[in-house]
């Protein structure tokens, strides 16, 4: 009964203060790009960025509480799924949509277009393996 126990107002501020810190590391990475992109030294700010992204990962590895609840699994859950089936209706309503409209020959298509149209499906593949692979392991 004497061991100490972190009460339940101490283990919030905790975990916003690593939060705090590894999206700050993850920020100074991204602004460090920035920088480096602007004094043309693309290669050091690519490193800085790596170095704050890694920096980032460090601490949510190896910080003393959980950063993440239920509560954000929850909404980055929701929001996962509304930004796939968003996607999925530009994939599914725009790809055919401007394949007709190119035959049709009322515009033509960027190079663009086809590389979004390929990104758009690869990035729809690897969610059906991830599910896939998750629903028969589990």
């Amino acid at each position: 009964m004497s061991e100490h126990t972190t009460s339940a107002t101490t283990r919030p501020s905790a975990r916003k203060r690593y939060k705090r810190i590894a999206y700050g590391l993850l920020g100074a990475g991204i602004l460090a790009l920035w920088i480096g992109i602007a004094l043309d030294r693309f290669v050091l700010g690519v490193a800085l960025y790596w170095t704050g992204g890694l920096g980032m990962g460090l601490v949510q590895r190896f910080s003393p509480v959980d950063l993440y609840d239920e509560r954000d699994t929850t909404i980055e859950r929701k929001a996962s799924q509304n930004t796939l089936n968003a996607f999925a209706y530009l994939f599914v309503l725009g790809t055919p949509g401007g394949l007709a409209l190119r035959e049709s020959g009322l515009v033509t298509l960027p190079g663009e277009f086809y590389g979004a149209t390929w990104t758009l499906f690869a990035v729809f593949v690897a969610f059906g393996a991830s599910v896939i692979y998750h629903k028969y392991r589990t």
